[in-house]
């Protein structure tokens, strides 16, 4: 094999040591980082498919890195973050965070055996749930002090919605809820009004909330494709 075929395979392995280095940041604290390390890891993974199809470098081989580089970039990195901010918060098990990396790693073997998923998904994109998870997890810990005032009372009811989050989210993974991707050509509002009022709740959220953005924007995206999909289930 000649070395321009492993190319996409090398940005695999990029994807997971950005990854792992993203989940070491996490762990001490240093969030802005770690996302950075997660958005290279992003870079990464849509270049590896980009040079397979470029280089006809498609192989078993390098199906299995990239589906093992995401579950690190994707799954251990954001748990992790997840976890560290749910510990500042003083949540009492902020280890329930790591259910994420068994829906994530699940996802993902899924999805490399499913032949449906070639122009949209079928349940949430495990990047977009590690977008969502590491938002939250950035926003929280720069917003410790705001939360930590809030009265006794709401942070309690708050504590209870976490462990709901997080097994709805990895629900959403493993689920068969058609979800549209960024795969279908050039959009129009006749057949992607979905994706337009994410990319407008992304335009006025980034300029609002910085890194936290992703929190509000993939909820949109969850919530446009889970109306359509009870709407064609009606």
């Amino acid at each position: 094999m000649k070395i321009r075929q492993h190319i996409p395979n090398l940005l695999s392995l990029s994807n997971a040591t950005s990854g792992a280095i993203g989940a070491y940041f996490a762990a001490h604290g240093a969030f802005t980082t770690a996302m950075i390390c997660m958005g290279v890891g992003l870079v990464a993974d849509f270049f590896d498919g980009f040079m397979a199809r470029k280089l006809n470098a498609f192989s078993p081989l390098g199906k299995d890195l990239d589906s093992l580089a995401d579950a690190i970039s994707f799954g251990v990195a954001p748990a992790m973050m997840m976890t560290v901010a749910l510990q500042q918060l003083g949540f009492f098990f902020p280890w329930l965070a790591f259910l994420i990396v068994p829906a994530s790693v699940y996802r993902l073997a899924k999805f490399n055996h499913d032949e449906r998923q070639s122009t949209s998904f079928i349940g949430l994109p495990t990047p977009a749930n590690a977008l969502f998870w590491a938002s939250l997890a950035y926003w929280i810990t720069t917003h410790l002090t705001l939360i930590e005032g809030l009265p006794r009372m709401i942070a309690y009811k708050v504590y209870a919605l976490w462990p709901v989050l997080i097994i709805f989210m990895s629900w959403l993974l493993i689920s068969e809820v058609p979800m549209f991707s960024l795969k279908g050509g050039r959009p129009t509002w006749q057949k992607d009004k979905g994706l337009f009022i994410v990319l407008g709740v992304a335009v006025v959220s980034i300029p609002l909330m910085g890194l936290g953005a992703f929190v509000p924007t993939i909820g949109a995206y969850i919530l446009c494709n889970l109306v359509g999909h009870l709407r064609n289930k009606k």
